[in-house]
């Protein structure tokens, strides 16, 4: 999405330096330019999912399908836990 952007102030950075240029052997032509992109569609995320705390380290806890049956294993220390 920034490119547009960039290269249009890389073009205009171009044209100011090459202004005053009056040279047999110095000659800037700009052809062309870079179309601005589609805007992405936003992502999305289906709501599928629930949070499951480990008895063990409650403070990290995992997201799991609703319809998962575990055994789930703690992020931290790998313990098995079911729900």
């Amino acid at each position: 999405m920034a490119l547009p952007a960039a290269t249009q102030e890389f073009e205009q950075g171009l044209r100011d330096a090459f202004k005053g240029a009056s040279s047999k052997h110095v000659k800037f032509d700009f052809k062309g330019g870079i179309d601005a992109p589609d805007v992405p569609a936003p992502l999305t995320e289906p709501d599928d999912m629930v949070i499951v705390t480990s008895p063990c380290h409650s403070y990290e806890p995992i997201k799991v399908p609703e319809e998962g049956s575990g055994p789930y294993h703690c992020l931290v220390c790998g313990q098995a836990f079911a729900v």
